[in-house]
């Protein structure tokens, strides 16, 4: 359990039955809080509160709704959000400033605020302590996800022990740009706001920057770093001191677990795939390329049928990369390499690529040949099911 914050879900009857759907956690004491958000020119009410919001860098309480994304939804989303906020100030008695406040669901349908108000009040009288309520929060939070995605690590900063625990929601409508996609992430660590800002935008590029569903960025993507300082850890100056070494591991574990759960979630999926992009003139060249391949409906429906149609690779290379050369690149799927020379490798046996594309986890890998830098994202295989369930979202 992570020290100095409490957690409370319920079922407001927003879109779903049987099930939360609004999710509550408070803080003690205010909490230093960092944030990444989307850079979509349509961001949601509540994206535009809390980006507003994370320049002070203080959190209070935390509140998330499924159901309903509350974006295009004019000055009635911002109303919704607005008292929202203040429902929860009544409540505790902090700044509407340090409310934060999150969104996810169908976009452009209003947000009934009173289902929200009326709810949060009693949520307040019962509070969860047991160890089960960050499943329940996670649980909370989901829309068309199939499974709920939370993460727990403990880390030292000096001699201190430390927690860490995250969980998020995506499955559709994924390609951060910073899955629909929340994270939110606690630790009891004390870590000023500032700092917690930078590893957070750090770790972000290597982990729920790298991952697309199906290339569509969502107006709601949020990810929001907590820290309540419970630990009471040794103080730590800056972004490179020695002491957070360990947890800036456990933290790049953590969003990238979730990354990762959130792609193997894609609505309809049934494989993991790791695009790896190598020999590059820039990291930023390696990305563009990765992601002109796992964006690619035509490579992705080929792994979902175990199919080694290579040249599909090929033409994501070739419309994504102008200063490589069919001469210079290398494409393998998984240790079988492919091409050679402008052509198929001598020893490529298709039979052989066929049965590897049958695991849960593939990998496919490019050198550009032209410089020495690299990226790796990861995506999803596409199959009938994601049609059928988007097709029926709205039903």
């Amino acid at each position: 359990m992570i020290k100095g914050l409490r957690i409370s879900t319920t079922n407001c009857g927003i879109k779903y039955k049987n099930r939360d759907d609004l999710l509550l956690v408070t803080f003690d004491e205010p909490a230093n809080v960092a944030g990444v958000f989307t850079q979509s020119s349509m961001p949601a009410a509540p994206v535009v509160w809390c980006k507003k919001n994370i320049a002070a860098g203080s959190a209070k309480a935390l509140v998330v709704n499924a159901g309903n994304a509350n974006a295009f939804t004019g000055k009635a989303g911002e109303e919704t959000v607005l008292k929202t906020a203040q429902s929860v100030v009544a409540g505790i008695n902090c700044k509407e400033s340090e409310v934060f406040i999150s969104s996810t669901g169908v976009i452009g349908e209003t947000l009934n605020a009173q289902l929200i108000t009326s709810a949060i009040p009693q949520m307040l009288q019962k509070f969860d302590d047991s160890e089960a309520c960050w499943d329940k929060a996670s649980r909370a939070i989901m829309t068309t996800d199939t499974k709920p995605k939370l993460i727990k690590k403990i880390c030292k900063i000096g001699e201190q022990k430390i927690e860490l625990i995250g969980f998020a929601k995506g499955s559709g409508m994924i390609a951060p740009n910073m899955a629909t996609m929340l994270g939110y992430i606690f630790t009891d660590a004390d870590i000023s706001s500032k700092i917690l800002q930078i590893l957070l935008s750090e770790i972000t590029q290597k982990t729920f920057n790298s991952i697309t569903v199906d290339s569509d960025q969502s107006t709601n993507d949020s990810v929001l770093l907590f820290a309540t300082k419970a630990a009471k850890n040794a103080e730590v100056f800056d972004a490179d001191d020695a002491k957070l070494v360990e947890f800036k591991k456990a933290l790049h574990e953590l969003a990238l677990g979730l990354a990762k759960m959130i792609v193997i979630d894609g609505e309809g999926a049934k494989k993991l795939i790791e695009v790896e992009v190598a020999g590059a003139q820039s990291e930023i060249q390696a990305k563009e390329v990765a992601f002109a391949i796992a964006n690619s409906p035509l490579v992705k429906t080929a792994i979902a049928g175990c199919d080694p149609n290579w040249g599909r690779i090929v033409m994501a290379v070739g419309k994504s990369c102008s200063e490589t050369s069919p001469e210079k690149i290398v494409v393998k799927i998984g240790d079988f390499i492919l091409t050679e020379n402008g052509a198929k490798h001598p020893n490529y046996v298709e039979k052989d690529v066929h049965e590897y594309l049958k695991n849960s986890e593939v990998k496919i890998s490019v050198s550009l040949g032209i410089g020495d830098s690299n990226a790796v994202v990861w995506t999803c295989d596409l199959n009938e099911e994601y049609i059928k369930i988007n097709k029926d979202y709205r039903s």
